[in-house]
């Protein structure tokens, strides 16, 4: 097979990679081009072209995989659960049902002040909470 075959698709997965943030068109991409690198120098041998890009996309991916690339946990920043685990204290008693106000010792989106409710029971003015979950814009708290 032509090189220019192996550079297009190389090319493709690439720009499916780009597309699709998953990195399974990668390794394929350098499959395909070490292939088209073969088929420059070696163009009369598709049966080689062909190992070579097999090999490439599979050594990729068990290297990807033993690394465990794929496994590691993203950042939570830009998502609601960056503020589990921030700590404030209660400004207005808040219960299960009733919503309350906490003042958080970090602002959050420019404010101190959000409404809450508390995950258990009733927590009075005054004392110190720790966030667990967000529901919309109402934190849900438990004492701390």
């Amino acid at each position: 097979m032509s090189y220019f075959i192996w550079l297009i698709l190389g090319v493709a997965a690439f720009v499916i990679e780009m597309m699709m943030p998953t990195f399974f068109a990668l390794f394929a991409g350098i499959g395909f081009l070490s292939a088209a690198l073969v088929a420059f120098f070696l163009p009369e041998s598709l049966f080689l072209q062909l190992i070579v890009a097999a090999l490439f996309m599979v050594i990729g991916a068990v290297v990807f995989k033993r690394n465990r690339i794929a496994d590691k946990a993203v950042t939570t920043v830009g998502t609601h659960n960056e503020f589990v685990g921030m700590e404030g204290v209660v400004t207005a008693a808040l219960t299960m049902h009733n919503e309350g106000e906490v003042e958080l010792s970090e602002p959050i989106v420019g404010s101190r002040r959000w409404p809450a409710l508390c995950v258990e029971g009733e927590i009075a003015a005054g004392s110190e909470i720790k966030i667990v979950q967000l529901r919309g814009n109402t934190l849900l708290v438990e004492k701390k």
